[in-house]
Order: C-alpha cells, then sequence, then structure tokens
C-alpha cells in the first residue's frame, strides 16, 4: 500500500582450507588463491606464544592485492609490529581486492604483545590496511577475527581499516584491557575511506570506541556494540555515517559527530558517570537525523553544540531544541525537510529485513569451476565450464579466479551460492548480461564477492536474491521477478532497475552518469547511499516507495544533468547530502508530480548553509 498523498522529502548538504577444516568454520576449498597463514611457506604458530609478526607480514606481502583470500584457523597469533598491507610487491601494484578471514571471531585472536605500543602520543596499529593516496583500494574484507590489543598499551588501535568502492569489516571484535588502547576500529587515519561498511562488529574497552573523519566517501554501520569506552563510543569528525543496530553500554556520550549522521534502531545506557553527559553530542552544526533512539542513564538524550570542542560536551548541555532532549526520540532531524508539495512529517518507514543468511555448504562438496574447464586467467572461454559446474548438483560454486564469458551463464538447479575471491568476469564488457538468475530448488540464491561483473545481471525469478560484497555494471530485473525480494549489501555498479519488486540495500554504491536507480511500482530501502557523476540519483513511478537513510552524491561530473531526485506520483524520503569540488552540483534537487501537476525544488529554494563552500537546500 503506498501513502496517500504521495510524498518527496530531502535532507540534502552540499559537501585453500586444509581437508581437516574444523567444523563450522567458514572455509574454502584448497586452491592457490586460498592461503593457511599456518602452512608453508608461512607457518604461523597461533599458540599465543610465538611471535606470528613475520609469518603473517610475509603472507601479506606477498598476498594482498592477488585477489586472494589469507585464512586463519582457530589460534591466537602473538604479533609484535604493525601488520602492513603493502602497496607494491616484487614490481606488482597491489590495488587492494584482498580478503583476511578467521575461522570465527570467538576462536580466532590477533593479539598485540603486552607493553608494545606504550605512548599515547603515538599511537600504532595492530594492522594497518593499506591504500594509495587516492580512492583507487578497492574490495578488501577483514572477518570473523578478533583483535586484541593486549595490556599495558595505551597507545593501540586494533585495526586501520581502508577500502574503496566496495569492502566490509564483518563479525569482528575489538579489545582492550583496563588502560589499554587508544581506537578499536580506525576508519579515519586517512582521507577518501569508502564507501564500505562495518557490520556485525563489537568494540570492547579503549578510549574511542570507533573513530571516522573527512567529508568523503561515506561509511555504513549495522549491528554496532560500544561498551566500556573512555571518551566517546564513536566519533566522526566530518564523515557521512549512517547507523542502524546501534548497542552501547558507556559512561560517556556514545557519539559525537560534526559531520553528517543517521542514526536508527538504537539503545544507548549511560553506565555510572553517564549522567554527566549527553548521550549524543551533534557539534559545530553538524546535519543529524535519528529515529527510534533510546537512552537511558544519561543527563539528555542528545546535546546540539554550536562550538566544535569536543570537550565542552563534559560542560555544556548544548540547545534545548524541540524534541532532542529525551530520553527517547522517535524522529529528530536537526535541520527542516525540503518538499515541492506539502507531505506529512516524518520518514516513511518502510518495513526492514535482514539479509538472509544462506547455508555455508562443507567446502569439500562445493563445485570449483577450474575442474571442470574453466581458465582461471580469462585468456580462453570458461561459460560451457562454468554452466557445467552450475548443473553439477553442487549447491555452492566457487569461482576462484578471473574468467571470460561468451554467453549468459544461468543460475538455475541447487544451486544457493556462487562465491568468488573478487575476480573479474568479462572486465569491462557490456555487451552480454554475465548471470541470470532463474527459477530454481532454493528459495534463496545468494551471489557474493566478484569484483567486476562486466555485463551484470539479470533476476528473471520471484525467489529471492542477495547480492553481497560486488561490483556489477547492472542489476536489473524482468517480469517475472515481480513480486521477488532483492537483497543488496557493499555492492557497487551502474544504472539499477526494480519493477515491483521489494529491496533492501545496504552500503549502495551507484556511478554511473544518467539514472542510477529506478524504483517502479516497488518499495526500495536503502542504508547509506553513495552515488558518483550527474544524473537522476533515485527515480521513483508507479505509486512505488523509496527509503534513503544516510549517504551523499559525490558529483565529479555533470550536476547540472538532471534532478537529483524524481519522484513520480509515489512516495519518496531521504537524508542525504552532496559533495562536488569541480563546480558543477546539481541544480535541481528535486522534481515531483502529483496527479498532473509538476514541481521543482531548485538549489537554494529551501533553508540552505554552507559546507566546504557550497550552498545546500534542506
Amino acid at each position: 500500500m503506498h501513502p496517500s498523498p504521495a510524498q518527496c522529502l530531502l535532507i540534502a548538504t552540499i559537501l585453500a582450507y586444509p581437508a581437516n577444516l574444523l567444523a563450522g568454520s567458514q572455509g574454502y576449498p584448497q586452491h592457490a588463491n586460498v592461503v593457511d597463514v599456518t602452512r608453508a611457506p608461512y607457518s604461523a604458530k597461533g599458540d599465543g606464544v610465538s611471535d606470528d609478526t613475520k609469518a603473517i607480514q610475509r603472507a601479506l606481502n606477498e598476498n594482498v592485492g592477488w585477489h586472494r583470500v589469507l585464512y586463519f584457523p582457530k589460534g591466537t597469533y602473538l604479533v609484535s609490529a604493525t601488520l602492513t598491507w603493502p602497496k607494491t610487491f616484487a614490481k606488482h601494484d597491489n590495488w587492494g581486492k584482498t580478503i583476511l578471514r578467521g575461522a570465527d571471531r570467538d576462536t580466532t585472536v590477533i593479539r598485540l604483545a603486552d607493553n608494545t605500543f606504550t605512548d599515547d602520543k603515538k599511537p600504532a596499529a595492530i594492522m594497518w590496511c593499506g591504500g594509495f593516496g587516492s580512492a583507487d583500494w578497492f574490495h578488501n574484507y577483514v572477518e570473523n577475527l578478533t583483535f586484541d590489543v593486549g595490556r599495558r598499551n595505551p597507545g593501540a588501535i586494533g585495526l586501520q581499516f581502508y577500502s574503496n568502492n566496495t569492502g566490509a569489516v564483518r563479525d569482528c571484535r575489538f579489545v582492550a584491557a583496563e588502560g589499554s588502547g587508544a581506537v578499536g576500529l580506525d576508519l579515519s587515519h586517512r582521507d577518501m575511506n569508502g564507501p564500505l561498511l562495518v557490520k556485525d562488529c563489537e568494540v570492547l574497552g579503549f578510549a574511542r570506541g570507533v573513530t571516522t573523519s573527512r567529508a568523503v566517501n561515506s561509511q555504513t554501520f549495522e549491528n554496532l556494540t560500544l561498551r566500556g569506552q573512555s571518551q566517546f563510543g564513536f566519533t566522526n569528525e566530518g564523515q557521512s555515517v549512517s547507523i542502524r543496530g546501534l548497542v552501547s553500554e558507556n559512561a560517556v556520550p556514545a557519539i559525537s559527530t560534526y559531520g553528517r549522521l543517521m542514526l536508527t534502531d538504537a539503545t544507548i545506557s549511560g553506565r555510572k558517570g553517564g549522567a554527566n553527559h549527553p548521550a549524543i553530542v551533534n557539534f559545530n552544526g553538524g546535519l543529524i537525523f535519528l529515529r527510534d533512539v533510546k537512552t537511558t542513564g544519561y543527563k539528555r538524550a542528545l546535546a546540539d553544540l554550536k562550538t566544535p570542542d569536543f570537550a565542552a560536551a563534559y560542560r555544556i548541555e548544548g540547545e534545548d531544541k524541540l524534541g532532542s532532549l529525551g530520553p527517547d526520540l522517535k524522529e529528530y532531524s536537526s535541520h527542516a525537510a525540503t518538499t515541492a508539495f506539502p507531505s506529512r512529517p516524518g520518514s516513511l518507514r518502510l518495513p526492514v529485513k535482514e539479509t538472509p543468511s544462506v547455508h555455508w555448504e562443507t567446502p569439500t562438496k562445493w563445485a570449483v569451476v577450474d575442474e571442470f574447464g574453466a581458465d582461471p586467467t580469462a585468456k580462453s572461454d570458461s561459460a560451457t565450464a562454468i554452466q557445467k559446474a552450475i548443473d553439477s548438483g553442487a549447491t555452492t560454486v566457487f569461482l576462484p579466479g578471473h574468467y571470460k564469458s561468451s554467453s549468459t551463464i544461468i543460475v538455475r538447479g541447487k544451486v544457493e551460492r556462487i562465491v568468488g575471491l573478487g575476480g573479474h568476469l568479462n572486465y569491462g564488457q557490456r555487451k552480454l548480461i554475465n548471470f541470470r538468475i532463474a527459477d530454481g530448488d532454493s528459495p534463496t540464491v545468494c551471489l557474493e564477492h566478484f569484483a567486476h561483473l562486466g555485463g551484470g545481471i539479470e533476476i528473471d525469478t520471484k525467489r529471492t536474491v542477495v547480492l553481497r560484497s560486488m561490483e556489477s555494471h547492472t542489476i536489473q530485473g524482468t517480469p517475472r521477478s515481480e513480486g521477488g525480494e532483492v537483497f543488496l549489501e557493499d555492492v557497487v555498479g551502474d544504472n539499477f532497475r526494480f519493477r515491483k519488486q521489494r529491496v533492501w540495500a545496504r552500503q549502495l554504491n551507484i556511478e554511473n552518469e544518467g539514472t542510477h536507480l529506478t524504483n517502479d511500482a516497488g518499495d526500495v530501502w536503502v542504508l547509506g547511499y553513495k552515488t558518483e557523476r550527474g544524473g537522476t540519483l533515485a527515480y521513483t513511478s508507479g505509486g512505488g516507495r523509496t527509503e534513503i537513510l544516510g549517504g551523499f552524491s559525490y558529483t565529479t561530473t555533470a550536476g547540472k544533468l538532471a534532478p537529483m531526485f524524481v519522484n513520480d506520483n509515489s512516495s519518496v524520503w531521504a537524508f542525504f547530502g552532496e559533495v562536488c569540488y569541480n563546480g558543477d552540483p546539481y541544480a535541481v534537487m528535486i522534481r515531483e508530480t502529483r496527479n498532473r501537476e509538476t514541481k521543482e525544488v531548485k538549489r537554494g529554494d529551501g533553508p540552505f548553509a554552507s559546507y566546504s563552500g557550497v550552498p545546500t537546500t534542506r
């Protein structure tokens, strides 16, 4: 059902695993691109006593950037220096595309030796994930690991993660003993970090739990737990941040922010001492949208301060803006919404579904496409071999290299999951669809970890489709997909088109010039939407509903090409912004049609402010 009358709201600113694989661990079949750090030539011990620094560093040096997964079996890996992801090795330029994965975070620990990073004025990390001086460090993942900074290491950082376009920290824990630890997860150590996803992570201790900063490229969080920080739980210094499912238990403010923050579904509990502070601190006119935030044990829910001084949070209560006192915030926005027509206040509150969990089959049962004759170097055609693997009766199909395909591959039969290692299929070739997802035995099918699908994906079924951690030129539905459900998690691409489908997206990045996302008569819910180039970022028609919870347009070309949002007799709500450095930002923010009347909201038509020197409408 679609709300009546149709509405359009916008808030915008410018700006290979061993055969004896552990039961329950998420392993892979043995393959040259699957690297077990405990095996020769690396031979890390993981016994919690031996120093594994040199072994792990060698594994990183020789495998980062090669579209490989480094696997850490169950154990405690003791290190005594920062583990770094190299930019180059043996004249090989790394562009990221590296996966680190443990057996599971409860049993797989990278631990810093005690008394290693003792100077809190010179912080250093257990692991630094590298990158260039630009946003070209793609498709990096750290999953199923615990980072423990040990004792008497006040300058220790758990993980300094960096990735662009796609990348994620999933199911990780960051632990600091009392008096140890500067930052658990540091996403602020360099510029242009993101878009990226942090999901199902927990930070215990540290001065600050999570840090973010800079104006680009957006960071999305889902199911984040913060406990026992001594300064702030989460600090945002200018980034565009979207958070869903925050749990914080602290005696200090849970969040400090002066960038753009969207927070929904949060439970924030103040421990002893929390009553002296606000739960959330918004500094220096930062843009903030809060929904379904519950607080207890704090002086107030939100302090909105006109100072960039973080320490002021301990001395100033902040402005008593309408609805900010709490303790619970049903829906709060620091700035008014912009509408083309009169609309009811508040977000659409589309129903939210979690990304389905697809069974991880025992790796010995996987169909490895190379064993069916596929060429992992992409020199010869592999279409027939890949189709044979899919039709073999296996539920999981593994593509561990790069491949060339002369025809569209049909996903059907018993297949539940197709897994890559950040490889390519028809790199840069857009002439044919790479995968057509058709009807099959399983009600849910998942494709994941492809750094580039040149021709994209066509959904030709009503069954549930999950696309995770991939770049796909296009994603589009056929009439046979109408009524189906699609889940996009950590996906980048061009020109996504959906008709009469229900779509849930987390960390979505669309970068083509022209219309980016089309929703025709369906429901599209997005947590963290980042875009590049000009053109309509969301076109909603046919009574569809589109809700965008956080993100921004990085307008690098042709901002005057089209309206940012087009709403044709439908419902749209967005907490969204813009950063433009080329002098060509969007000229029309909203074009909305109700019945037969069309109105536009142009830049400057509504209340506006300045960020990075460029005016904004809200």
